[in-house]
């Protein structure tokens, strides 16, 4: 029998041991070298997330967060997007699917900033092995509450003028105006020698500062309380960017699906969710009754005629586009949403949302109370480019949004944004009660007093004209009223 030999087979298990000791050799080296970087990486993630958070408090509206962070990842070593280095710098309500960041239930997006790092480490002994480059990707998030402007708009002034050029009579207060201002004073940014003018025989009460960019002008009008005229107070830059941060409507819904023909047994048509391509009517003495939870698209529109009434059932959406919706008479809602673009709603008979009241009108649309009684202690009203009004002989009863508001509208009543330059009349029903902020900066203001009418609330307009009508009322308690951010915090979360 031939002898097999051994001759070699050392050779082989030697170079087999060379393998691994330069294996064992890269794992310790490289290893080494990529452990370090990711702790750089994680450091310098930390600091650009930190420096980003304080941006977006100390510069609310000047959207320069993420350049600060790149920058001073940039700082540590980390380019924004290199061969060896990406850095991406989101908030976390820019991010969905498969890259959205994790938080906890419930946590409002667009307060969280995350940063993420991806980093090349080049290896020297790895490459014996087939790795050339070994990556790492760290991440760090930040949560901003609040900003350094935060507290209620203007020292928390009741009536609020806020055009800002060399004009006078920019709040105006003519001779037949009875009106005391309860914990609160107003603030007038216009720099006029008679930027507020007090007709004679005006009666006003201040319990805080009359603060005037310019100065007043008092013909002879009663001026009582611990309150006094403050002239040459520092003028305010106000602009679009001033209100910025204030939320606005969300997107209207859409009905993907028809809805089923509605269902009238007796006095009473009762509509599903769905779309309703066709026109819909509810006769007179018909109640039509949205059956919800749901949204209700009426794109060929809704009538109610005569003496029709609308009731709705659990939580409700209306989108009405650009169709009209006259509701005549006894309208009721628990919780309701409306939608219009360039519609109108209009009520004329009573009107109840007993949980919440949402409008939003998107377009040119609006709203308008000639009658009746309209109420919803939990109430929105909002108009990107028309008209919110109302006349003297209905009585509204209408409190803002409670201060945790999900959509972060927390005692904001009305609000008219910067662009939408309409006049509005804030009449002054009689025991009308409105508590909350109205937020109408570019609007030319005419307040109409009346006997019994109480404003529970701050008003910004860009000027104002205050009339009489019988002793009314505006109280200022910051609880009810629109706050633009609490006291700021930083914290990380991840």
């Amino acid at each position: 029998m031939k002898k097999i030999t051994e001759k070699g087979q050392a050779l082989i298990l030697v170079a087999f041991g060379i393998v691994g000791l330069i294996a064992l050799t890269a794992l310790t080296i490289d290893g080494a070298r990529v452990y370090e970087d990711r702790r750089h990486a994680q450091n310098a993630a930390d600091t650009a997330a930190l420096a980003a958070a304080l941006d977006k408090i100390q510069n609310p509206t000047a959207e320069t967060y993420k350049n600060i962070g790149y920058d001073r990842a940039l700082s540590n070593g980390y380019a924004q997007s290199t061969a060896k280095s990406q850095v991406v710098i989101n908030l976390c309500s820019e991010v969905s699917g498969a890259n959205a960041c994790t938080l906890p239930t419930g946590a409002n997006a667009d307060e969280y900033i995350r940063v993420r790092i991806t980093s090349i480490v080049d290896t020297t002994f790895a490459k014996v092995i087939g790795r050339d480059q070994l990556t790492n990707e760290v991440e760090a998030i930040t949560r901003v509450q609040g900003t350094t402007s935060s507290g209620s708009f203007f020292n928390g002034a009741g009536m609020v003028a806020v055009k800002n050029t060399n004009e006078n009579q920019c709040l105006l207060i003519n001779g037949n105006a009875n009106i005391t201002y309860h914990n609160t004073g107003v603030f007038v940014n216009c720099t006029g020698s008679e930027a507020l003018f007090i007709n004679g025989g005006a009666q006003v009460g201040l319990e805080a500062n009359a603060n005037v960019a310019g100065c007043a002008k008092n013909q002879g009008g009663n001026v009582t309380g611990v309150g006094t005229i403050q002239c040459n107070q520092p003028q305010q830059t106000v602009n679009a960017s001033t209100f910025a941060k204030v939320p606005r409507a969300p997107s209207t819904p859409t009905c993907p699906t028809n809805a089923p023909s509605p269902v009238t047994v007796g006095d009473v048509k009762t509509f599903q969710p769905g779309n309703y391509p066709a026109s819909q009517t509810v006769n007179s003495n018909q109640t039509g009754v949205l059956q919800g939870p749901g949204t209700f698209c009426f794109t060929g529109g809704l009538n109610i005629n005569g003496s029709g009434t609308l009731q709705g059932i659990d939580d409700v959406k209306i989108v009405l586009g650009a169709n009209d919706l006259n509701l005549n008479n006894t309208t009721t809602f628990s919780d309701v949403e409306i939608f219009v673009t360039s519609g109108k709603l209009s009520i004329k008979g009573d009107f109840t949302a007993s949980e919440r009241l949402r409008f939003y009108a998107t377009g040119s649309g609006g709203m308008d109370v000639q009658s009746g009684t309209t109420q919803s202690p939990n109430a929105y009203l909002y108009s990107e480019n028309g008209l919110i009004q109302w006349n003297a002989q209905s009585t509204l009863l209408l409190t803002a949004p409670p201060q945790d508001d999900p959509f972060k509208i927390g005692g904001l009543l009305i609000h008219m944004p910067w662009e939408n330059g309409n006049d509005f009349i804030l009449n002054g029903g009689t025991n009308s009660i409105l508590t909350g902020t109205i937020l109408v900066p570019k609007s030319e203001v005419t307040y109409n007093g009346n006997s019994g009418f109480e404003l529970h609330g701050q008003v910004i307009g860009y000027t104002f004209k205050v009339n009489g009508g019988g002793h009314t009322d505006i109280y200022f308690e910051a609880s009810e009223n629109y706050n633009p951010g609490g006291d700021p915090t930083i914290e990380f979360t991840w």
